[in-house]
């Protein structure tokens, strides 16, 4: 199992600068990372990350730069492009997929798009090989996420984790705020396990390496955004940072 499925967000510190940290992070033996495309308006998104959106797009970061620096990239984890729908409608399915075959790209994590309201998009993506990530948030049955496991099915353990896994929401709220109850967590966790052999990662409010551990106890990788965020903005020595959370000493 993977120990960490990092979060960063694309153009912060700047689009130059996102080689550089794919390279660290996989010399840190990070496997799958998500990279998410700075958006205006993001849901659930905290102050830290909507601060790392901002600057983004105040370097004219968008959808297209970031798949025309990944294009670039030859030493990368397998990445899931975490963006919002309307960016990639308006680069159409073709014209999303020509550019995604250059890259690491794996699947997306489209946060506003639930099955269904795109279908002819969706499986188009599909049929190429990329998946779109279902999304289980703490509201969901059991019932519903077996459902939506059929509906946006699992392609088979020869596949990479970037293209088999659910991500699973730990908590309501916005990103940065600490999990502290884990039982319940647990128990989601089991529960889906119960229903799907497919990898599980678990995000929102991780970044202690004891919540990470915790995580890490149940069979799921644990997801950091928020506190990787910070510290990307803030300092070069990518590499020492993303070594912090997968194995702290």
């Amino acid at each position: 199992m993977e120990r960490l499925m990092p979060f960063i967000m694309a153009g912060d510190p700047s689009l130059d600068a996102l080689p550089d940290i794919l390279r660290a992070a996989a010399k840190a033996g990070i496997a799958t990372i998500e990279i998410g495309v700075p958006h205006s308006d993001p849901i659930a998104d905290g102050p830290v990350l909507q601060a790392a959106a901002q600057r983004a797009i105040e370097q004219r970061v968008t959808l297209e730069g970031v798949l025309e620096c990944l294009a670039d990239v030859r030493e990368s984890p397998d990445i899931v492009l975490f963006s919002y729908l309307n960016p990639v409608l308006q680069m159409g399915a073709s014209g999303l997929i020509e550019r995604l075959r250059a890259t690491r790209v794996r699947s997306l994590l489209i946060v506003d798009l639930p099955f269904g309201e795109e279908p002819e998009f969706e499986s188009t993506l599909r049929d190429a090989g990329y998946h779109i990530v279902p999304l289980v948030s703490p509201t969901t049955s059991v019932e519903r996420a077996a459902r939506l496991f059929a509906e946006r099915p699992d392609p088979g353990d020869a596949y990479a984790t970037a293209q088999r896994f659910v991500y699973v929401v730990a908590r309501l709220g916005i990103t940065g705020e600490g999990t502290q109850d884990f039982d319940p967590i647990a128990q989601r966790v089991k529960d889906l396990q119960s229903i799907s052999g497919r990898p599980l990662a678990v995000g929102f409010g991780l970044s202690e390496p004891a919540a990470l551990e915790r995580v890490r106890a149940m069979g799921a990788i644990p997801i950091v955004g928020t506190a990787l965020v910070q510290k990307l903005a803030k300092a070069s020595g990518y590499e020492v940072i993303f070594r912090e959370f997968v194995d702290p000493q």
